[in-house]
């Protein structure tokens, strides 16, 4: 157990955790519908193909993220996860996410 744990934090370190995960932008999402632009369908997910990260939209896109789909997507390095209350340290406050400065 102690090592699934370990092996999930440091997935989500990588932003390369599996769709399950998906309250942060990475590289991988689930797949609903079609894929968000510079992401490829693999299997129940859609992957990268650019370095691009992408997060489900909920209303407005963060600042630095464009809609695709159902999408946000963020270039390489951009950062958004769902808030859920206040943001946490180095993160700061963009609609219904937090996004790094």
């Amino acid at each position: 157990m102690r090592i699934l744990i370990v092996a999930s934090a440091a997935l989500l370190a990588f932003g390369t955790a599996p769709a399950a995960y998906a309250q942060s932008s990475s590289t991988e999402v689930a797949k609903d519908g079609s894929c968000p632009t510079g992401f490829k369908a693999d299997g129940s997910s859609c992957v990268s193909s650019s370095g691009k990260v992408a997060i489900v939209k909920l209303g407005s896109c963060p600042k630095g993220f464009k809609a695709s789909a159902k999408y946000c997507v963020g270039d390489k390095g951009a950062y958004a996860e769902v808030r859920s209350g206040s943001c946490g340290k180095g993160l700061k406050t963009s609609g219904k996410y937090c996004i790094k400065d």
